[in-house]
């Protein structure tokens, strides 16, 4: 009996204890990198997370980096709520951009109190129109949202290239941008003498809705029921298709949000690749979250100190920045084949108790 306890409470540890061995063990490979290349792995990481976490002006970076990560990592976990792929950050980000671009740029007149809530607003709509089409053709059309969501960050991400190098290019700029956003569409800084936004609230606050909206509300239990059984979902009346387009919506929304936020409170103008691969990180930190809101935060935060350490770790420690990126990916592979161990373990399990 004891052992028949035992068994059934593992697979209720798996999702804590896998995403930490997953990352213990990218850094544990990322140290044998390090000792190759004939420097200290303890000086490295200390350098790495002594200036992104415990530095004034390295925390401050930390946050500003771990805004786009976080915003764009909870529309990638909505959307496997609903079991579906969204690999489109990428893409939803720089129309994000976009969109609260054309707000900041082209609307005139009004006070910050409006100006500011109404470029966010046209960052998140626009995001959601670019997650809507991947999600229309998945639910009506049958199109696996894989592609198409991969295809479409290549026609935004030259979208905004072309805009910025034609229509939307600052007159006389040594290099494509927009002009500058109206004072009144801009983030305020929250960090003084820092990078650090009002963007970072703004994410905690979609994190902290989000959650609710997942656990308490009825809407998110019809976003489970569509993620785990759309057969037993549509027999009880729950409408499949809308919720899959729902969830890819909100999700390019969510995105678009983070590209909003990097142009109104870290850019000020509309850049070419302005992102820097935000999107594609975003879908390591929802796998490593394991649908937990708190597994994304914490997540986020440590992706963007990696991002916000790696210069100072080359610098003081004379590490490559290329580890970071390396760690970041060993940390997907290790993950992945924690997923697949685990289901192995389930089938086991199951097979026991059977």
């Amino acid at each position: 009996m004891l052992r028949r306890a035992t068994a059934q409470h593992q697979p209720m540890l798996l999702p804590i204890v896998s995403p930490l061995i997953a990352i213990a063990s990218a850094f544990g490979v990322g140290a044998i990198l390090i000792l190759m290349a004939g420097k200290s792995p303890i000086t490295a990481y200390s350098a790495l997370f002594q200036e992104s976490l415990a530095n004034y002006y390295g925390f401050g970076n930390t946050l500003t980096k771990t805004t786009p990560l976080l915003l764009t990592s909870l529309g990638v976990l909505v959307a496997l709520k609903a079991n579906q792929f969204n690999i489109g950050g990428e893409g939803q980000i720089y129309m994000g951009g976009l969109g609260s671009s054309l707000i900041g740029l082209y609307v005139k007149g009004l006070p910050p109190v409006i100006h500011l809530p109404l470029a966010l607003l046209g960052g998140f709509l626009l995001g959601a129109i670019w997650g809507l089409i991947p999600g229309y053709l998945k639910a009506i059309r049958g199109v696996n949202e894989v592609i198409t969501t991969l295809l479409l960050n290549y026609v935004a991400q030259n979208l905004i290239s072309y805009l910025v190098h034609e229509p939307m290019m600052q007159p006389g700029a040594p290099s494509p941008f927009s002009p500058k956003l109206a004072a009144s569409a801009q983030l305020p800084t929250l960090l003084p003498q820092t990078q650090t936004h009002a963007g970072i609230l703004i994410a905690l606050l979609a994190a902290s809705i989000l959650w609710v909206v997942l656990v308490y509300s009825p809407l998110g239990y019809q976003i489970e029921a569509v993620g785990q059984n759309p057969i037993a979902a549509r027999y009880a009346g729950m409408s499949v298709k809308s919720t899959i387009m729902l969830v890819m919506s909100v999700a390019g929304g969510l995105a678009g949000l983070a590209g909003a936020c990097e142009v109104m409170g870290l850019k000020y103008r509309l850049f070419e690749d302005f992102s820097g691969g935000y999107g594609f990180d975003a879908i390591a930190i929802a796998l490593l979250s394991r649908g937990s809101i708190a597994g994304i935060v914490l997540t986020s935060l440590l992706f963007g100190a990696l991002r916000s350490g790696a210069n100072v770790m080359q610098r003081s420690a004379g590490v490559p920045v290329t580890v970071v990126y390396a760690i970041q990916g060993l940390t997907v592979l290790f993950i992945a084949i924690s997923l697949a161990l685990e289901g192995k373990m389930r089938r086991q399990l199951g097979t026991k108790l059977s």
